[in-house]
């Protein structure tokens, strides 16, 4: 893959912050699915990603309440952010999911506009569409600014937040205020935020895996191929399935060191 394109495996909360309360109701049968998102969201397998979307479109129609509804239009759109770059999805199908994921989120902050995950959620599909296709950059750039900044104005401290300006800045041409450095800095600051929840959090509590993979990512390209290793080290401890640091990452890492 190369680096834009994966720029849609990167996004999410550890909490509902703004789509969740303390009493929240969950869809039916929540827990089997909330336990294969966490499964599937790091291990790269389309297959597992088609049958659980399957799964989440069934329950979507299913009455739920306002609240269930908006965390299973979520989990619907995540899988999107996750399938738009696996290889051997088709292009059509790739563009089409991400297409409905970003209709289901505009739907979700419509109804809810201080609903912090999902504005993280649609910028970074947003990023997704202009990665499939640059010239979208020129409609969708903005849009996909205005999300985060959104996100950022109601939680600063949001550690997917942090993770998709990190993203943005590292695939943003220099001329258009982009940086490895403000890159390094924002991912840092990411997995400075994650480091305080508990890694066992209810679902949605993934980010890390992305945090470590891109920070490695903005450090080779600084040149620091061992900081690089550490961090792709630190994504394989937290999802040792990840086809996207094994077989894409570290392959491009080790490229570089033979030079």
């Amino acid at each position: 893959m190369t680096r834009m394109s994966v720029c849609a495996v990167a996004i999410a909360a550890t909490v509902f912050v703004g789509m969740a309360t303390a009493q929240q109701t969950v869809p039916e049968g929540w827990p089997d699915l909330s336990a294969r998102l966490q499964r599937a969201g790091t291990s790269d397998n389309a297959a597992d990603l088609r049958a659980l979307r399957v799964d989440l479109l069934r329950a979507s129609t299913k009455p739920a309440g306002k609240e269930a509804d908006a965390l299973l239009q979520y989990a619907i759109a995540y899988l999107a952010s996750r399938m738009a770059f696996l290889p051997g999805v088709p292009d059509k199908e790739r563009d089409d999911l991400l297409a409905d994921g970003v209709q289901r989120l505009q739907a979700v902050v419509k109804a809810n506009a201080r609903d912090i995950e999902a504005h993280v959620l649609l910028g970074a599909l947003y990023g997704s569409q202009i990665a499939r296709s640059p010239i979208r950059g020129m409609t969708l750039g903005r849009s996909a600014n205005e999300e985060l900044e959104r996100a950022g104005k109601l939680a600063p401290d949001n550690p997917r937040v942090h993770l998709q300006q990190g993203i943005s800045f590292f695939n943003t041409p220099a001329l258009f205020g982009g940086s490895t450095d403000k890159a390094e800095r924002s991912l840092r600051r990411s997995i400075e935020l994650f480091e305080r929840e508990p890694a066992d959090r209810p679902w949605p509590n993934w980010g890390r895996l992305d945090a470590h993979a891109w920070r490695g990512q903005v450090l080779l390209e600084k040149g620091d191929r061992a900081g690089a290793h550490a961090e792709y080290d630190k994504a394989l401890a937290i999802a040792p399935q990840s086809g996207w640091v094994r077989y894409s990452l570290l392959p491009a890492l080790e490229k570089a060191e033979k030079r």
